[in-house]
């Protein structure tokens, strides 16, 4: 019983242990084949925001498989540059687009983890050099840690690139 009290007591504290996830509302992106529809890694990515402060480098030639997309506090719209650095690609210097339009409203969590915006997200659009497509399971970005942007990339299977698909 008395255990019970100080555990309870624990977490009245004014602590931080009380706020999930982050302390900032964050879409995490997922990257994915849109043929075989499994997460993968893309290689020698660069991402970007447009119109942001000093258009924020997301990821600087990178092999990823998420990253969290910063929202623009200051607008209701981003636009991230999803630029590919492979050397097969680079001579043709490729580049997509992914829009997001959104409302932001104020949002206060609790005593011990502030207020905080979170995002509606609205429509979004994408250009299609190498994003087959996009799709938002979730359209409410809060603090929790989970996935709530799936960009799909086409990707080739064994030798496609070369005319010897198997």
């Amino acid at each position: 019983m008395v255990a019970g009290v100080m555990l309870a007591a624990n977490f009245s504290c004014g602590s931080d242990d009380g706020c999930e996830g982050n302390q900032s509302s964050l879409p995490l992106a997922g990257f994915y084949s849109s043929q075989v529809k499994t997460q993968i890694a893309i290689d020698s990515l660069t991402i970007y925001g447009i119109g942001m402060p000093g258009d924020t480098t997301i990821v600087d030639t990178a092999t990823v498989s998420q990253t969290y997309l910063p929202l623009n506090i200051a607008d209701n719209v981003s636009r991230f540059v999803f630029r590919y650095d492979q050397s097969a690609l680079a001579a043709f210097r490729l580049s997509d687009t992914v829009t997001i339009k959104y409302k932001s409203l104020p949002y206060f969590h609790s005593e011990d983890c502030g207020a905080m915006l979170v995002y509606d997200i609205e429509d979004y659009a994408t250009t299609h050099y190498l994003i087959d497509s996009v799709v938002i399971p979730v359209r409410h970005i809060d603090n929790a840690d989970r996935e709530n942007i799936q960009i799909y990339f086409r990707t080739s299977t064994t030798g496609e690139e070369d005319g010897t698909e198997e």
